[in-house]
């Protein structure tokens, strides 16, 4: 497999399909989001009181949600540009400044209240948590509301996530993420779960928001998970565009089976990687049954309006970059 950096892999990734639809929704359980950047101008985010949210006043919580969302949201032309900025935005905090890492009173809660508001994907981090690492009932009973809602979760897997924390609730449509170097190597180790369902893709040197205006990069399987919860969010928008309901299980099928081979340094790695458009590509064609011609698209990876219902007027908005 042909390395690739993570900065290149966010290029490759910019306005698939349109950049999203506004109707699919994508909440990021984090940190707080500075929504003062510039690159979320524009963006529809909607923040939620949550009970974490209230208590958060450190910095670094807050530095860490905003680059995640950048990832997601960045405007176009702004100085971050996300993988699905069109997609609605929820910005769930579940880090509190009260203790190290997140509760699992908190992240059930969080993950209560996105579905209420209306979440058809949630990102969630956090691989530090309090006290045990068995689910707890409460944790249990708001994976099942995910379930009944037919929602999507998105996490790192490996030590940098909760993933399989999520699994041990019995998670249904679960999209565990790794994160690779240049090099094709895991970082941040991995674990069963990750071998089981995962997908691997580029997550060194991926540049995002910092907090006061600026930009800056990141790391780790959280930040590539990000990622490709805004790729989810252009593929549940492809599956309205062509007339299908919204499937997250055929969704997450259609990413692990337009995954390119990948040789893993263990047995118990992923054997799944993304590394660029031509994935997300071959995943909406599983996923619609239409083929995505690229020689047909504008430089924004827009589908060739024969092969789709998009209207002209979703994305007026961009235009070309500097």
């Amino acid at each position: 497999m042909v390395g690739v950096a993570g900065a290149d892999f966010q290029q490759d990734l910019l306005f698939a399909f349109g950049g999203g639809d506004p109707q699919i929704t994508i909440a990021v359980l984090d940190g707080p989001v500075d929504r003062t950047h510039d690159c979320f101008r524009g963006a529809r985010l909607a923040p939620l009181d949550t009970p974490a949210a209230a208590r958060c006043a450190e910095e670094f919580a807050s530095a860490q949600g905003t680059h995640l969302a950048s990832l997601i949201f960045g405007q176009p032309c702004s100085s971050v540009e996300g993988v699905a900025p069109l997609c609605r935005g929820l910005i769930a905090p579940i880090f509190g400044d009260d203790r190290p890492g997140c509760s699992q009173t908190d992240l059930a809660q969080a993950i209560v209240m996105a579905l209420d508001h209306g979440a058809h994907i949630l990102h969630i981090s956090g691989g530090l948590f309090d006290g045990r690492r068995q689910p707890t009932a409460e944790l249990s009973a708001a994976v099942a509301l995910c379930n009944d809602h037919n929602a999507l979760i998105v996490a790192g897997a490996g030590r940098d996530g909760c993933a399989s924390l999520l699994r041990r609730c019995g998670a249904v449509n679960l999209l565990p993420v790794g994160a690779i170097d240049r090099n094709g190597r895991l970082i941040g180790g991995s674990d069963a779960s990750l071998h089981e369902i995962g997908i691997a893709v580029p997550g060194a040197r991926l540049i995002g928001a910092t907090l006061e205006g600026g930009i800056g990069e990141r790391r780790g399987a959280n930040y590539s998970a990000a990622l490709i919860a805004g790729i989810a969010g252009l593929l549940l928008g492809t599956q309205t565009a062509t007339g299908r309901a919204h499937d997250p299980g055929a969704a997450i099928e259609a990413i692990l089976g337009s995954a390119t081979p990948r040789l893993a340094a263990r047995a118990d790695e992923c054997q799944r990687a993304w590394i660029g458009r031509a994935n997300v590509e071959a995943a909406a064609a599983r996923l619609t049954g239409v083929m995505f011609d690229s020689a047909a698209t504008s430089p924004f990876g827009l589908w060739h309006r024969a092969l789709t219902n998009a209207q002209p007027s979703d994305h007026a908005t961009f235009r070309p970059r500097a």
